[in-house]
């Protein structure tokens, strides 16, 4: 006799919305799963329609995300057991990118580094298995109409969210509303998204940008070898083409003060970033040779000359450290002719594709005549390293070389210019609470020749800009304070969002604290809240099935670049192809589908519970099982009765009822249950949810 109780959960509508995890963990709630298994079905228009919906920048997050989706996906979760299924996550990023060279801005643009559909070989070829080994319901359980193409079934197809643009055209039209003057300082991905929601919501928008280009940090601060910038440009433009003012070359805080533009406008948006990059504290940090890696980066992407000689250290583990070893790297590499490619990019956005191919030739030449020595060292271990896996083995591919569990002590130097590093070994890097608190193996220093120094170890704000507003407070970590709910600063009519008052964060993190804010700013000039209701919907899928040998199709590799060619402005990775884009669609389990009870039909026959192959049913009695007051208020309301009576009915041997519980976490969504069940107790629902907003008093 065992005391073990399942924790039971009773399933509302958070439940329903956090079990399609992709969408859950997606910043600006992208319905991942609606546009993955679009592409699964060749419906590429319209999967394009639901990556963007929610996501003006979707584009540029289909090339360079941090893809907190894909981390979330269940299908990285599920264990397979005794079926054979591969449990990497959807590839929903790169998914993404085939339905916006497809349908987006870019869409009928050459774009150097796209691969061509007919260049990939097909379905048929590439190893995916007879059909017919697909692990499907019993073809005699299933009836003669299960027929249902995955994915469908449900009237609407996605479940957006209240910053999707339908609901801001919606709201845009209701009457009485005020049109508003805005001002926006700066033009990198929140920035964007402010002005794009603002001028949906029917405001007169302005973008004040410093720099002669817009973009920001993901301009500036992303190697051109990461992504094509003509597709972030095209896509940019889509946004300034709704009707959006831009003066470039117009840095607020010199001739233009952020007051100006408070008394000008209606409200102001600070979308300044985090454009420095912070220096370190250590003997010979003031030598020439040490620069931070957002110079180099700034440097390298304006296409001017960036000279670090023949030994390069970098310093730091994240994604930042990455950019910049792989960019020290490629400048390592590069001829006269390249470098010169490199310097003119209005020439090299004009004629891509020629400055490519030269750019490639003259690359391989140059690896062959000697490839610059680049390390870097972190003070985490491989398993603490904060940089993305799929960074750190491009670089470990392109032949950088990391080592980590080292600390620089200080910079050593001769005439005035950096020579080498002395480093220190490092003790641990967290402390008993899992605070950033180093410490250091004493006796343990050496030196490490070098000719320059990168510092990647962290990035700060310019807040010139603000100019003396005394109202907008600073935190003591150098960020603008925030409310987090509204966008809004400790000025009231001034709101920010990004890097600058979030600190470091992925572009998706960007784009929706600039809808955050575009909605705090329409609630200002309103004069009025908006309240979010929540409208949900349920369908029966009688039919519903999954994708063709679902559990056999693996993740595979985006096709790249060989190392010998990712040099120079080589975008190394190629995208799939629109059949690849299919099979790894097709990998998706469907999330928003749900096995629903009834438990008036069930007569306890156990068929469901036996046919699941994921061990994610169970027939239990109340003495069993534990909850919160809503699974009393269940049971009493279901049985008559408090659960406290059963479990006493149990405790005296007398007969009692059962519950069925489902692992949510563990069902696959296959179906198997709902066809073997003898009653029709169970059905196969699809949950669809759409946040409406309305303006409070």
């Amino acid at each position: 006799m065992t005391d073990h109780k399942y924790q039971v959960t009773v399933p509302d509508v958070d439940h329903w919305r956090d079990m399609v995890k992709c969408q859950a963990a997606c910043p600006v709630n992208t319905d991942a799963r609606g546009y993955v298994t679009a592409v699964a079905r060749g419906e590429l228009e319209l999967g394009y329609e639901i990556a963007h919906d929610p996501n003006p920048l979707s584009t540029v997050c289909g090339r360079i995300c941090g893809a907190p989706c894909e981390t979330a996906c269940r299908r990285g979760d599920i264990e397979g057991g005794d079926v054979e299924i591969d449990v990497k996550p959807i590839a929903i990023r790169p998914l993404k990118r085939v339905l916006t060279e497809r349908h987006g801005p870019e869409a009928g643009h050459r774009l150097p580094g796209r691969v061509a559909s007919s260049s990939i070989v097909s379905l048929d070829t590439i190893g995916v298995g007879d059909a017919s080994t697909a692990f499907s319901p019993d073809p005699g359980l299933a009836g003669s109409t299960c027929h249902t193409v995955p994915g469908t079934g449900a009237p609407k197809l996605y479940s957006p969210v209240r910053w999707s643009r339908s609901e801001l055209k919606r709201l845009s039209a209701q009457p009485g509303r005020k049109k508003g003057k805005m001002a926006i300082i700066g033009a990198g991905p929140a920035s964007l998204t402010v002005a794009h929601d603002l001028k949906l919501l029917g405001h007169e928008v302005t973008i004040y940008e410093a720099g002669p280009k817009t973009g920001g940090m993901m301009r500036y601060g992303v190697p051109v070898y990461r992504f094509e910038q003509e597709a972030m440009d095209l896509e940019i433009q889509s946004i300034l083409d709704l009707g959006i003012d831009i003066h470039f070359n117009t840095p607020i805080g010199q001739d233009i003060k952020l007051d100006d533009l408070r008394r000008d406008y209606d409200a102001v948006f600070l979308g300044i970033g985090l454009m420095k990059g912070r220096m370190i504290n250590i003997e010979g940090a003031d030598l020439d040779g040490v620069i931070t890696a957002v110079d180099l980066l700034l440097n390298y992407n304006l296409g001017y000359k960036v000279t670090l000689g023949e030994k390069v250290l970098v310093i730091g583990g994240g994604d930042v450290a990455m950019d910049a070893a792989r960019t020290a790297l490629r400048l390592g590499q590069a001829t006269a002719e390249q470098k010169a490619a490199l310097s003119d990019t209005e020439a090299r956005a004009e004629e891509e594709s020629e400055t490519v191919s030269t750019a490639l030739d003259v690359a391989r030449t140059a690896l062959r005549l000697g490839v610059a020595d680049v390390q870097m060292i972190s003070l985490e271990s491989w398993d603490e390293l904060p940089a993305s896996e799929f960074e750190i083995e491009e670089a470990l591919e392109e032949g950088i070389h990391l080592t980590p569990r080292k600390g620089p002590n200080r910079i050593i130097g001769k005439d005035g210019r950096v020579t080498g590093l002395e480093l220190v070994d490092v003790e641990s890097v967290f402390d008993e609470n899992g605070r950033f608190n180093p410490k250091f193996k004493p006796n343990s220093e050496q030196i490490w020749d070098c000719d320059t120094v990168i510092l990647a170890i962290g990035q700060q704000a310019d807040l010139d800009a603000l100019g003396g507003a005394d109202d907008v407070n600073i935190t003591p970590r150098g960020l603008i304070e925030v409310n987090a709910e509204t966008g809004q600063t400790t000025a009231p009519d001034v709101f920010t969002g990004g890097d600058a008052a979030y600190g470091p964060r992925l572009i998706i993190d960007a784009v929706k604290h600039g809808h955050i804010a575009a909605l705090g700013m329409e609630e200002y000039i309103q004069g009025k809240p908006l309240k979010v209701s929540v409208n949900t919907e349920w369908t029966v899928l009688p039919d519903h099935v999954m994708f063709d040998n679902w559990t056999k199709l693996e993740r595979r590799p985006v096709p790249s670049l060989p190392v010998d060619r990712r040099t120079g402005i080589s975008v190394v990775d190629l995208g799939y192809s629109e059949e690849e884009a299919v099979e790894q669609g097709s990998r998706c389990l469907e999330c928003s589908v749900n096995t629903v009870f009834d438990g008036a039909k069930c007569i306890l026959c156990n068929a469901c519970v036996d046919v699941c192959p994921w061990d994610c049913l169970k027939i239990v009695t109340l003495d069993k099982m534990d909850g919160d007051p809503i699974l009393d208020q269940v049971v009493e309301t279901q049985l008559g009765n408090p659960i406290a009576f059963y479990r006493e009915e149990i405790k005296n041997g007398e007969p009692t009822v059962a519950a069925m519980l489902k692992d949510d976490e563990a069902c696959t969504r296959c179906a198997l249950c709902a066809h073997r069940c003898p009653t029709d107790a169970i059905t196969m629902e699809a949950f669809r949810f759409e946040e409406v907003m309305a303006y409070g008093d």
